[in-house]
């Protein structure tokens, strides 16, 4: 399910930037798991953030 969710973001970028603002909640989506998403969409990209990233996919 993550997986549709990032892909869908990742093709509508004005819903990344409502969920940033909290204007958009993701059904059946648990707070960790949104924690994640939004990790992944986050704006700075140092090479220790890009490792955790891939910790959430595993």
């Amino acid at each position: 399910m993550l997986q549709l969710v990032v892909e869908k973001l990742t093709k509508n970028p004005d819903l990344i930037k409502r969920l940033k603002e909290g204007n958009l909640e993701l059904a059946g989506v648990s707070e960790m798991e949104k924690a994640a998403v939004l990790d992944v969409f986050a704006d700075n990209k140092s090479d220790q953030q890009l490792q955790a990233k891939n910790c959430y996919w595993q």
